[in-house]
């Protein structure tokens, strides 16, 4: 269980399940555009560019896990005029968690990555119970990672076992890959973070406040300042992405 989510009901399905997630990037002449399709979330963002540089960015929530959500696109903002590559670390630091959504941040920083190149991105995360399962992900329907876990961390292939895949992940996956390799694990990381949340029912009505969840105030936008007071988790946004994906449409 997830101690953040224990204000809500135990999911009596958790154990049945696949959680899925689907980035998808698609490269044109000056801009990226992007979108997530989970089962909390459903995203989108585009990011325009010129002679190597974020000239423009927009996005928007059309599934989210609060009231709330759709304010934190304005963050974004602070990367417009930023150099392409440009040092992550030093990109975030200019990104405060009570100023943005994490998963927007994520995606703005991973279509740096995509300037020139349209790739689909699929990742499965089967239900973590008293057994061991393999997560993976994949580009363009080719694999790049696949790792057995047991109690978020890894357990096989042999060379990573004893990895962390929550806290302590991005320390040694800085120092195990590079490159697009390095990008896959990080969004595998992420999605083994929010399938979290299959454990609980957490869109059921009525629609529970923010402030309810403990531990959670400064994590993000969301559960940041006055909306910490007065939003609440929205009601029926979760997806059972078990059997496929179902993107929801948006014109790119």
């Amino acid at each position: 269980m997830i101690s953040t989510l224990s204000h809500f009901e135990p999911n009596p399905h958790y154990g049945l399940g696949i959680f899925r997630r689907r980035i998808r990037f698609r490269a044109r002449p000056g801009r990226v555009s992007a979108q997530v399709d989970d089962t909390h979330h459903s995203f989108w963002l585009t990011l325009d560019h010129r002679d190597q540089v974020i000239t423009g960015l927009a996005g928007d929530f059309m599934r989210s896990p609060t009231t709330v959500c759709k304010g934190a696109v304005a963050g974004l903002s602070a990367m417009i005029g930023s150099p392409i590559p440009t040092d992550a670390s030093d990109l975030i630091r200019r990104l405060p968690p009570t100023s943005n959504c994490t998963h927007l941040v994520d995606l703005a920083l991973w279509s740096m990555r995509h300037l020139e190149r349209s790739i689909q991105w699929d990742i499965e995360i089967p239900d973590q119970t008293d057994r061991p399962v393999w997560i993976g992900i994949s580009r363009n329907q080719r694999p790049v990672h696949r790792w057995q876990i047991a109690d978020f961390a890894i357990t096989a292939p042999p060379a990573w076992r004893g990895k962390p895949l929550l806290k302590g992940f991005l320390q040694w996956a800085r120092a195990s890959f590079d490159g697009d390799a390095l990008m896959a694990a990080h969004m595998l990381h992420r999605g083994v973070f929010v399938a979290r949340g299959r454990h609980h029912i957490v869109d059921r009505a009525p629609s529970v406040p923010l402030r309810d969840a403990a531990g959670m105030e400064g994590m993000c936008w969301a559960y940041s300042e006055e909306r910490f007071a007065t939003g609440a988790h929205a009601i029926g946004y979760v997806r059972d992405f078990t059997k496929e994906i179902i993107e929801e449409g948006r014109a790119d």
